[in-house]
């Protein structure tokens, strides 16, 4: 049995069918007729998590929802996982009705957890952001329907922009890249007259979805609150050998594709 629970939690993690070899079902007691009504009864479960990718000032408060449909919403039990770079998932809480249950090195004064029956869906909002919450952000549930197996939704990019420190005398300037294929990309930095910047810094690249269609990417400079210059986020790709975004105040710029706009 613990082979089959292997298999299947692969194929819910995944999203796609793996096939095992009916001598391999056979000696786990189990059909072929079983394996297809198992993978039937999964999905009618769904996670949808909104939106892909959220990005924040550090001190700030980010906002993220997963709505869920197959299940008695109202009685279920919602979990939230925070997976940061290179690191396994760690539980944050679970929550069913009122307050979030939270796990052990998780503040409850930081992390708030809200369940919406109307919409059927599960709010999470994390406060007073630090650098060091920089993950993706997963919702899940408890699968109970034929084998206990955990469902995970597609999850949330939490990027952090450097707070801008005005007693340090400094800005921050952020580039949100998103929606390229394939992966590799070079991102630069340079002033009004096209001198290069070094101090700018790259967060890794994520896939925008579960099959790898598309990929994001953030890059920030911290530059002197005085400077009267404007600034270029620059970016090369084989869809755009010279993509940029003109940048005349702090804040937050996205590129898409090859157009640019400021929000």
């Amino acid at each position: 049995m613990l082979l089959l629970q292997v298999v299947i939690l692969a194929f819910v993690l995944s999203g796609k069918f793996l096939f095992y070899p009916f001598s391999t079902l056979q000696s786990h007691n189990l059909t072929c007729s079983r394996f297809m009504l198992i993978s039937h009864g999964y999905s009618q479960i769904t996670l949808i998590q909104t939106p892909l990718s959220v990005t924040r000032a550090v001190t700030k408060t980010a906002r993220m929802a997963c709505k869920i449909t197959g299940v008695t919403f109202n009685s279920a039990f919602i979990h939230w996982y925070r997976q940061r770079p290179g690191a396994a998932p760690e539980r944050i809480l679970y929550i069913e009705s009122g307050s979030a249950n939270m796990d052990a090195g998780f503040d409850s004064k930081r992390f708030e957890a809200e369940k919406i029956v109307s919409t059927s869906t599960c709010n999470l909002k994390v406060h007073q952001l630090t650098r060091e919450d920089a993950a993706t952000y997963y919702c899940a549930y408890w699968d109970r329907t034929v084998l206990e197996i955990k469902r995970f939704g597609n999850g949330t990019k939490l990027t952090l922009l450097p707070h801008s420190d005005e007693q340090a005398g400094k800005v921050s300037y952020m580039c949100l890249i998103e929606d390229f294929y394939p992966d590799v990309i070079k991102v630069t930095w340079e002033d009004d007259n096209k001198n290069a910047e070094k101090n700018g810094v790259h967060e890794e690249i994520w896939p925008s979805d579960d099959n790898n269609s598309s990929y994001s990417m953030s890059s920030w400079l911290t530059v002197d609150k005085n400077s009267t210059k404007n600034y270029r986020c620059k970016y090369q790709h084989e869809t755009n050998e010279n993509g940029f975004a003109t940048i005349e105040s702090p804040g937050i710029y996205y590129i898409i594709k090859t157009s640019s706009i400021y929000i």
